[in-house]
């Protein structure tokens, strides 16, 4: 568990100079001196030597990733891979393998990393695989920055603002106008597009909040007061910047904000001179404070009026600046839109979101969808659950893998991480890039992410809650996303060495149309030298993401690299969602990639014709240069949204039919809950001169286009035409309608509920799969003959997630239905259920008081189970004891490790289903636990009084919404009741006369009833884990106490096949080797002889030493060196030799893997290289016997580009293929 090392590292700083030997170590930065190490690069957590992830995983299983060749994705013959899969599992020591069809990959866990060996060595004779590769950790990369303020957290405090210039106000003056052929001071071109001569002249709106909330005012005579409420016209100024630092403010009344030496503040000055210059001082807190030039400060103490008179500065000196909008700009509600200095700031080094959204925010757009691979996404936030990915063919909440993929009730995404449908984000950092990325706009809710409308949302959870994961859990997730038809994917992780696996997965991602941008790292680095992975794989459809500040400077802790890394976006200090409804500021690259997945999703949807690697090169080609970034990013910009839609311009926009169909019909026939299936009618349109084909799609209430249905129907001149729904699909929660329009190869029309195109509302039919377990009447005597009074009591079904209301009718001696009586709601009742392949471990029993009782003692490895139950009720621990931290029962929102005999707890349930989690890692093991489980609610009573017999008994009959079962209804008799006042069945009081149990086993048919009635939705309580401390990774290695001991005297350029293929770098640590061996040149020969002799096709000539280390303090402290002796670090690269491939690169990386993780496989390299020490003559003094090994992950380098991607052509050259040319353009001049 190596807490005592975790522990120490948070109690000291000097541990962020710490190496652990054969580890590839991140540091995790918190802002301050603090610093807490994680190793993400290690598969094998239980390697001597080597520490797991902070926060041990729950799942510590052993993977290795098989690469199979000739799969291609898209093409693949899935009976083939399940073959392969059936293969796998044969082996000995195999737990699971699971097939990505996707990639054409497998993932393959083993009981022990030994079995992984064996298996690697086996399957490099099988002519089917193409490479198998061990899997490694990574980790997400950002820093809680805390706050609201949208500065860089290592920013000096009190920094006075930079000036900025304004732009060409002229179309003469700006090179994309004069190329169109456009005049004047404003020009509007087709669909909207304003170009940037078309802009504001630089000088945005903003308005002056004071503390109190007020808002300050300029009336037309110069009079300066404060105004409550939301700004208008006198309360918003131009904001103008000055070669000399200073800032002005003009009224709209054309005056500047003045203050004289007795403090009186007006706005009456026409021009501006040294008095209308104010110095604004950021105080670090997202407000400002304004000194005049007498310097005094501006405050607002005084209700009624503006002054400045203050020589120090308190909170009433304090004003937020708030943009406006100005013409060429659109500016939504969301009320904390003033905090997003990233799509606007008055700064001017934003990503000019506004004027992007003046002419497209993606609410009328097909739509496109997002997959965020992170650590899941609060899918029912308030400004993202409108937004999510919906799953067709998945119903929620049934229990079931609806589609066959493996994963039950994906309805959102998935988890790999814990291996199941839920991507709940147990963290905050996918929620946070998902709100950035697509927030919804202008709903006066939160926050509005880059694109505001028509973004799915695919949450895929392959990180845990320490922010930590597997390599091949992101593969896994890449798969997941490219079966599902995600266009982009968002990765705000990496670390650790390369994966020839991930690297391939990305390769053939792109193959089917994925764009796949990556955060390029926080170690504050140079790509270059020290690459980043997956941001450093030099693949066509990667964007690599540097980091800015609100004042355009590259963010302090931002990696970058002049040919490694494309683009900047803004990553310091940036406000987004997080879960529970929250919103909060981080700063990482991690903060920067998904304003990039945002824009890459804006453009898309504005030009859906457009290929992949036209977007990509869109949103290179449109950066914004700026001074701070030149050198450090292929580029040298920032993404600019409104250039980015300028370039996309260039491309037709779509041209849909002009005549509609007619109208559209469907009724649903699917009886499973959320599910839908049947006929769908269109009438075509009366004119079909212009249409090639009719399409369906799904609309939300409030008009939003979302899913398509099925597929085409081909215009055919058919006055009538049908689609059917053979498979049935699953709507998104805000579906409403379905919507029919008509399209052509131009374009299509937009669905939406008040346009051209016809629609129908959508209506479930579902039937109940259960019923009541059982029914009694419990009768009162009556006086009046033929009437009858008492209760009917229900117990409720086993699962009312079927069911809505129980319905409750007279029921005639011929079978016939009567009367209704009256109706039951229900409440989503739940009896406790259990799931996950611990459950026939665990002993579950009913007691006589009706209470549950589970128990599980003693407990094994790696055991998951889940019961789930509704509340209220509670549950009373009896005992308990397990492995501190690591075994834990989670009941809700709590979680239960340790011994807790001492006091065991009992906790409430609220209303609404709960779950409660169990699992065991495979180390320490505790005696178990038991809880008994109590439920209230489970039987609801019916009164009914003095009524007149209308039958022989009753029938109890579930309901859904509208819709009950024809059969199969509970039937209880009243015993010679009816028209007998004293009949012996009302003798002696209340009794129960009649109890019936139902078969619920068969459904036959089902009936509409006329009304519904009120009912209870079931609700879902997930299961929080508890959140470990966030940090921000911080470096691949600390060196600078690191002593060179010998380095080659003169760095090699690689060979010309090098620069083709590129290499592979990584180092090892010697333990019982003194440093004077490394200056002997037949000791470094020994080196490469061992080297050459354990890496795959290897040659001594392939193999080239960099350098040597000595051990410092810090790397000793942490290992077990002899003490006689010591230890060193060797460095090295494996240059291929002539005529190698890619793939022998691939092996050579896989094997450096094995060697950084796996026991045996460094004990091997370590006998070898003892026997090839002695054989060179290597005095015993200087060697200990046995050597200790360990490797640090590899690093495989391929060759990037100099120069950025190639601009966008002139609209004139894209009116063949509209293929992006590689001639530069004019347009970004």
């Amino acid at each position: 568990k190596h807490r005592k090392a975790q522990a120490c590292c948070v109690q000291m700083a000097t541990c962020a100079s710490t190496q652990v030997p054969g580890a590839m170590v991140l540091w995790l930065l918190v802002v301050g001196t603090l610093a807490i190490r994680v190793d993400s690069s290690l598969a094998d957590a239980g390697v001597a030597g080597q520490l797991p992830p902070l926060g041990k995983q729950e799942h510590s299983d052993h993977r290795v990733i098989v690469r199979y060749s000739e799969m291609p994705p898209g093409d693949l013959d899935t009976t083939e891979i399940d073959k392969q899969i059936q293969k796998l599992k044969a082996h000995p020591n195999v737990v699971r393998a699971q097939s990505l069809p996707s990639l054409g990959m497998a993932v393959v866990s083993l009981d022990s990393a030994e079995a992984g060996e064996e298996l690697m060595e086996t399957l490099q004779h099988d002519s089917s695989v193409e490479l198998v590769v061990p899997d490694t950790w990574v980790s997400a990369f950002d820093l809680f920055a805390g706050g609201d303020s949208p500065l860089d957290v290592t920013a000096e405090p009190n920094r006075r603002l930079r000036s900025q210039h304004a732009l060409p106000v002229q179309c003469s003056a700006h090179a994309a106008c004069r190329m169109r052929g456009l005049i004047g001071d404003c020009c509007p071109a087709k669909d909207g597009m304003m170009l940037s001569c078309c802009s504001s002249p630089g000088n945005d709106l903003v308005a002056l909040q004071t503390y109190g909330g007020t808002y300050v005012s300029a009336s037309p005579d110069g009079a300066i007061s404060q105004i409550a409420g939301a700004p208008q016209d006198s309360e918003i100024f131009e904001i103008a910047f000055h070669e000399d630092s200073g800032v002005s403010f003009r009224s709209l009344y054309g005056k500047y904000l003045t203050a004289d030496a007795q403090g009186v503040v007006r706005a009456d000055r026409a021009v501006v001179t040294h008095h209308e210059k104010f110095e604004m001082v950021e105080d670090g807190n997202g407000t400002v404070y304004l000194k005049s030039s007498f310097g005094k400060y501006l405050g607002a103490e005084d209700l009624e009026r503006i002054t400045a008179d203050r020589t120090n500065a308190s909170l009433w000196e304090r004003f937020r600046v708030q943009p406006q909008a100005v013409p060429g700009q659109r500016l939504p509600d969301d009320p904390a839109f003033s905090k997003l200095w990233g799509m606007h700031s008055y700064h001017g080094f934003d990503i000019d979101a506004p004027e992007a959204w003046q002419v497209w925010t993606g609410e009328i757009g097909k739509g496109i969808t997002v997959a965020v691979i992170d650590t899941g996404i609060d899918y029912n936030h308030e400004d993202l659950s409108e937004q999510m990915w919906v799953n067709p063919m998945e119903i929620p909440g049934n229990g079931v893998d609806d589609d066959g993929n493996g994963y039950i009730d994906d309805v959102h995404g998935a988890d790999f991480a814990n291996e199941d449908g839920d991507p709940m984000d147990d963290q905050m950092h996918g929620t946070h890039c998902a709100g950035t990325i697509a927030g919804i706009g202008n709903n006066a809710v939160g926050v509005s992410g880059v694109a505001w409308r028509g973004v799915r949302l695919m949450a895929l959870k392959f990180l845990t809650s320490t922010g930590s994961g597997r390599t091949s859990d992101a593969i896994r997730a890449i798969d997941y996303a490219v079966a599902h038809g995600a266009r982009i994917a968002s990765n705000s992780w990496g670390g650790g060495g390369s994966s020839s696996a991930l690297r391939t997965a990305i390769e053939r991602a792109e193959g089917a149309g994925m764009l796949f941008t990556a955060a390029a790292g926080n170690e504050a680095s140079n790509n270059d030298e020290v690459p980043s992975f997956p941001a450093n794989y030099d693949i066509s459809n990667v964007i690599s993401v540097a980091s800015t500040t609100y004042l355009g400077e590259m963010s302090s802790f931002s990696c970058y690299g002049n040919s490694t890394v494309h683009v900047a976006a803004p990553g310091s200090g940036i406000y987004s969602t997080v879960p529970n409804n929250g919103y909060e500021t981080l700063s990482g690259t991690s903060m920067a990639t998904p304003h990039v997945s945002g824009l890459a999703a804006l453009v898309w949807m504005y030009r859906p014709q457009l290929s992949m690697h036209q977007v990509r090169d869109i949103i290179i080609g449109s950066v914004r240069t700026l001074p701070a970034l030149d050198g450090k990013v292929i580029t040298g910009g920032l993404i600019n949204a409104k250039d980015a839609l300028e370039a996309a311009w260039a491309f037709d926009p779509p041209n849909p039919p002009a005549h509609a169909p007619q109208a559209i019909e469907f009724e649903d026939i699917d009886p499973r809950i959320g599910a839908y299936g049947g006929v769908v009618t269109i009438t075509a349109a009366a004119d079909e001169s212009d249409i090639d084909y009719y399409r369906v799609y799904m609309v939300s209430g409030a008009g939003f286009q979302l899913e398509a249905v099925g597929e085409p129907i081909p215009a055919t001149g058919e006055p009538e035409l049908t689609m059917e729904l053979n498979a049935s699909f699953v709507p998104p929660m805000y579906a409403r309608a379905l919507v029919a329009v008509s399209g052509r190869a131009s374009g299509e029309m937009p669905a939406r509920l008040r346009g051209l195109a016809p629609h129908v509302d959508i209506e479930d039919y579902g039937l109940p799969i259960l019923g009541p377990k059982s029914v009694s009447w419990i009768g009162d005597p009556d006086t009046k003959k033929d009437f009858v009074n008492g209760s009917l009591l229900v117990e409720r079904a086993t699962d009312e997630a079927s069911i809505t209301t129980y319905n409750v009718y007279w029921h005639a001696e011929s079978g016939a239905r009567g009367p209704m009586l009256g109706s039951i709601a229900a409440v989503g009742f739940l009896e406790p259920v259990c799931s996950g392949t611990s459950c026939g471990l665990i002993n579950m029993n009913r007691a006589d008081d009706g209470a549950y009782v589970f128990e599980r003692r003693p407990y094994g490895g790696l055991e998951d189970a889940e019961i789930r139950a509704s509340g209220p009720g509670s549950v009373e621990l009896t005992y308990f004891d397990t492995e501190d931290y690591y075994d834990k029962l989670t009941i809700g929102d709590e979680e239960l490790h340790g011994n807790l005999t001492c006091c065991l707890p009992t906790m409430e349930l609220s209303d609404g289903r709960t779950a409660i989690k169990w699992s065991s890692d495979d180390s320490i093991h505790g005696a178990g636990w038991s809880f008994r489980l109590r439920q209230e609610g489970s039987t609801v009573e019916l009164q009914i009084e003095t009524s007149e017999v209308l039958g022989s008994g009753f029938e109890v009959v579930p309901a859904y919404e509208k819709n009950e079962l024809m059969s199969g209804m509970i039937v209880v008799e009243i015993s010679g009741g009816a028209g007998k006042s004293q009949s012996e069945a009302y003798r002696g009081g209340k009794r129960r006369l009649a109890t019936s149990e139902p078969s619920w086993g068969r459904r036959i048919g089902g009936a509409n009833i006329p009304a519904s009635n009120d009912k209870v939705h079931p609700t879902s309580v997930h299961a929080k884990q508890q959140k470990e401390p966030w940090l921000l990774q911080s470096g691949l290695e600390t060196r600078s106490s690191a002593r060179v001991i010998w380095s080659a005297e003169q760095v090699q350029q690689l060979s010309p096949f090098a620069a083709r293929h590129g290499r592979v770098r990584s180092s090892f640590m010697v333990t019982g080797l003194a440093e004077e061996a490394c200056t002997k040149p037949a000791i470094r020969a020994a080196f490469v002889q061992a080297l050459a002799k354990q890496l795959p096709g290897v040659e001594e000539s392939d193999v080239r030493l960099v350098r040597a280390l000595g051990a410092s303090i810090e790397e000793a402290r942490h290992a077990t060196p002899q003490d006689q002796v010591g230890w060193v670090r060797v460095e090295f690269e494996i240059e291929p030799s002539e005529g190698a491939h890619i793939i022998d690169l691939d092996r050579i990386e896989s094997q450096l893997i094995l060697l950084s993780i796996g026991r045996r496989p460094a004990e091997k390299f370590g006998s070898a290289l003892s026997l090839v020490l002695k054989a060179s003559g290597l005095p015993h003094h200087l060697m200990a016997s046995p050597l200790d090994v360990v490797f640090t992950a590899p690093q495989q380098l391929s060759p990037r580009m100099l120069a950025a991607a190639p601009l966008l052509a002139s609209a004139a050259e894209h009116s063949g293929d509209r293929r992006l040319h590689g001639a530069a353009s004019p347009l970004f001049v």
